[in-house]
């Protein structure tokens, strides 16, 4: 198999990947309004509308078009865990820096637009029970999206060299988010858990970091904000929004301790990119090849060229 033919089987994979999550979405929905349109509005109806066809359908049939391409063994090292602290303080930097770039992509498209680019998820993350939300977004999300964009794409593309790997990796995981919100931090975090996945061999330790990263920047903060009963708070009154703080200090207190943590975590994570990115170790692959020749075998194939037709259409959707 040329690199061309490679690339476009794993363009494809993934294409059929997004295509089958949103139809199954589809499906369900129609069927759902149906014979049950009153369950529509509950919040673990929306989480499993979101999540079975992904998880049950879309992924295992993408996996299962992988295997058509030779998988190789990672040499297994262990992390230790200084490193691993080390590293989740630089996903917590990345994840600010991320975060504020799709966040000011998005608010300049609103401008010139006139569309409304509220984020979904932060709506869905603060309804309904907070374990639903521990369940799929700090538990499912990270096991089975480490192991589609990590496992099983990095074992088949790093052949290629670390370099394309971890660059495809962290590209496919931000498009498959599909919305300028998530796109930025996505595709930094995607390229650190490659580059650990690369670097170790092991799925745990990338699977322990994508899991603490969304307790800190999702769970965590949505929890401590439902707490707060925050839409209560707009009143003029000064003597009633003091009744509130003291009604609720505990939450408070909490969401204070975990943004200084954050933040702190952020400027330690600052630093701590600033003096590892120079010490990367990039091994070379057995069908490296020159730059230009790599982006085009990889970019420049049907399956690959679908794959990202299929992204934008999730981005105009979200916008939509």
């Amino acid at each position: 198999m040329d690199d061309k033919r490679f690339f476009s089987r794993v363009g494809f994979s993934y294409f059929m990947m997004v295509v089958l999550t949103v139809a199954v979405q589809f499906l369900l929905s129609l069927l759902l309004s149906l014979i049950a349109p009153q369950a529509a509005g509950i919040p673990v109806t929306s989480w499993l509308l979101a999540m079975v066809p992904l998880y049950l359908v879309a992924i295992p049939v993408c996996a299962k078009m992988m295997q058509a391409l030779p998988n190789m063994q990672l040499y297994r090292n262990e992390m230790r865990p200084g490193q691993w602290i080390r590293t989740l303080c630089i996903c917590i930097f990345v994840m600010y820096v991320g975060n504020i770039i799709g966040n000011a992509v998005s608010a300049l498209i609103a401008q010139g637009t006139g569309l409304d680019l509220s984020f979904e998820l932060e709506e869905l993350l603060s309804q309904g029970s907070p374990w639903f939300t521990l369940l799929f977004s700090v538990v499912l999300a990270p096991v089975m999206e480490e192991l589609i964009f990590r496992k099983v794409l990095i074992d088949r593309t790093i052949v290629y060299g670390d370099k394309a790997a971890v660059v495809l990796s962290g590209l496919l995981f931000g498009v498959f988010h599909g919305n300028f919100h998530q796109f930025f931090y996505a595709f930094g975090l995607g390229c650190i858990f490659a580059y650990v996945y690369i670097r170790t061999g092991k799925l745990k330790y990338t699977i322990s970091l994508h899991m603490t990263v969304n307790m800190l920047g999702g769970f965590l903060s949505s929890l401590l904000l439902q707490q707060l009963n925050y839409s209560a708070w707009d009143t003029s009154d000064p003597y009633a929004y003091i009744d509130m703080m003291f009604n609720h200090a505990g939450a408070v207190l909490g969401l204070v301790i975990l943004e200084i943590s954050m933040i702190i975590m952020g400027i330690a994570g600052l630093i701590f990119f600033a003096v590892s990115v120079k010490k990367l170790e990039w091994r070379s692959g057995e069908y490296e090849r020159p730059f230009h020749e790599m982006a085009g075998a990889m970019f420049g194939n049907p399956g690959m060229i679908l794959f990202l037709l299929s992204g934008v259409c999730l981005f105009v959707l979200d916008m939509l």
